[in-house]
């Protein structure tokens, strides 16, 4: 027990804090570093929200099931979070890819001989699809959105069911819900259009971002792909969404593998305990649970496949830069 605990605490590894600027803001971050020499190493690029290093702890577990592997890992507070400056807010999904630039740049500084290589969680799917071999030699993604507005009406569908409505108020719902976005969010549209409770800089990174859609970078995409949906995600379609990859990929001699992994959430834990759509709706008992099991939170199987894709990938255009 007391070692599934140890888990959530990651002092035991050798870690380096690093910096960079990304446009105007200067981000900050930590690199965690496995016993002995690393076998590959990756940047964490976080999903929605206002994210510290370790997303408010949760990484701990997942970080560490890496670092047995072998796999270094490094991750930064998103712009305005923890010790970095801006604002995430203020960020398209470009800027986002230049920041996942800089970290693997410094990345590049300090290994030269094992891939390296990006993972990133849902909103992410809008990012790391626009890396190439310049940038890494590997991609790994968990519950990756596709089509912004497609996953927007997903999750609200996904809430809707569980309120009780049935499909055909869902979709009438949904349907007056797109055109009430379109008038709030459209070109013409302005700050003071945003819903009620929606803060200024919330309204702006909506705007800014509700066109994102992978599917163009996809098609042109030249990097090994490992991406992985939990089969019970409550935030993306999981079958859609994989799908939608499978045909994008499947002509692309690119070393990818698209899975659909049984009985797991949008991150990858077990869905009997942990499915909800937000973490701040898990239960005391799910909070309880998820201190107590540790990486064991994750559905069975799922991390050591991640893990075992990533120890096997090699280098790829950009030794020769």
């Amino acid at each position: 027990m007391f070692w599934r605990l140890a888990d959530h605490d990651l002092d035991r590894w050798q870690s380096a804090d690093f910096d960079f600027n990304n446009g105007e803001a200067s981000v900050s971050g930590a690199l965690w570093l496995p016993d002995g020499p690393p076998l590959a190493a990756v940047v964490i690029v976080h999903g929605d929200g206002a994210q510290d290093r370790l997303s408010g702890g949760g990484y701990a577990p997942f970080i560490n099931t890496f670092l047995d592997r072998g796999i270094a890992v490094a991750s930064w507070d998103k712009p305005g979070v923890g010790r970095s400056g801006g604002n995430w807010l203020h960020q398209s999904m470009a800027n986002r890819v230049d920041e996942t630039r800089a970290a693997l740049r410094l990345l590049k500084q300090r290994f030269d001989a094992i891939p390296l290589g990006a993972l990133g969680f849902s909103q992410a799917g809008w990012v790391l699809p626009q890396l190439s071999q310049e940038d890494a030699d590997f991609l790994v993604l968990i519950g990756a959105a596709v089509s912004w507005q497609d996953q927007g009406d997903y999750y609200t569908s996904v809430r809707l069911a569980a309120l009780g409505m049935d499909r055909a108020a869902i979709d009438e719902t949904i349907t007056a819900q797109r055109q009430t976005d379109d008038r709030i969010f459209g070109p013409n549209a302005q700050a003071e259009h945003a819903p009620a409770g929606m803060s200024t800089d919330r309204w702006h990174f909506i705007r800014r971002n509700r066109q994102a859609d992978a599917r163009p970078y996809l098609a042109d995409l030249d990097l090994p792909l490992f991406a992985i949906w939990g089969a019970d995600d409550l935030n993306v379609d999981a079958g859609r969404d994989s799908a939608i990859y499978t045909r994008a990929l499947e002509a692309r001699n690119t070393g990818s593998e698209i899975t659909l992994w049984p009985k797991a959430t949008h991150g990858l834990l077990k869905s009997s305990p942990y499915n909800w759509q937000l973490v701040e709706d898990w239960s005391w008992i799910a909070k309880a649970r998820f201190v107590l099991e540790g990486r064991f939170a994750f559905a069975p199987g799922a991390l050591k496949e991640i893990t075992n894709w990533i120890t096997e990938q090699k280098q790829q255009g950009r030794t020769a830069q």
